[in-house]
């Protein structure tokens, strides 16, 4: 009886998932690759995608931010026009690692995660939120490359138009238009120098609306004639 059940679950989520599918296609323009798994609490601002075997769940997405296959971001906010690379991981979750003796969940939550727990009130904060509201653990700004494997603890910000390298494991805070990488992520140079960096933060491209960026495309290519053009404009 209770795998019948279960089945008859997995052939309603399957259905309501497509029907959330062609949702999404129809109203935003998003694309939701088969095999991928998402939440209707997601938000997606429109013109994304999401490739297959990606799990987005309790997160935000920008308009024109892609993910490839294989990701898991779960209540992670993401800007616009972001580039996300396949194996890309957040909501890492934490584990005590100096107070306690063991690292062990069964001493400080009641999730079970091993099956048991010798606790009855959680006693570790398994994840670090951003906001009071504890909606997102992890905030990606707009203009963002990450490339594959990379993984983002809990509690971090990554800057507008940063870079980050494969297999990075980004553990603090990173700045706007700065390349990082490495186990931990430290910066290994930045994009631009520091005028024509807050030139494009005070400018802020992605703000202009989709149509704006299809229509100056061609600007693009070269970062100083972008910016002569877009500030006489």
């Amino acid at each position: 009886m209770q795998s019948m059940i279960n089945m008859l679950k997995v052939v309603f989520n399957n259905i309501y998932r497509s029907i959330l599918r062609r949702y999404y296609r129809f109203k935003c323009g998003v694309i939701i690759d088969s095999g991928a798994i998402f939440s209707h609490r997601t938000v997606f601002e429109g013109r994304s995608r999401i490739h297959r075997n990606t799990v987005v769940s309790d997160s935000f997405i920008g308009v024109g931010t892609y993910i490839a296959p294989n990701s898991k971001l779960i209540k992670t906010k993401i800007g616009r026009f972001c580039s996300i690379g396949s194996n890309v991981q957040s909501y890492i979750g934490r584990h005590p690692a100096t107070e306690y003796v063991s690292t062990h969940p069964a001493f400080f939550s009641t999730k079970k995660q091993a099956g048991f727990t010798f606790v009855c009130e959680d006693r570790f904060e398994e994840h670090r939120y951003l906001d009071q509201g504890r909606r997102y653990v992890v905030e990606i700004g707009c203009d963002v490359w990450i490339g594959n494997n990379v993984m983002i603890m809990d509690g971090v910000r990554i800057g507008d138009g940063a870079v980050i390298g494969a297999g990075a494991v980004v553990t603090r805070d990173i700045e706007p238009y700065s390349i990082v990488g490495g186990i931990p992520a430290k910066i290994i140079k930045y994009r631009f120098d520091k005028q024509t960096i807050g030139r494009l933060l005070e400018f802020k491209w992605w703000e202009k609306g989709y149509d704006w960026a299809a229509q100056n495309a061609e600007l693009f290519s070269d970062v100083k004639k972008f910016m002569d053009v877009a500030y006489k404009g």
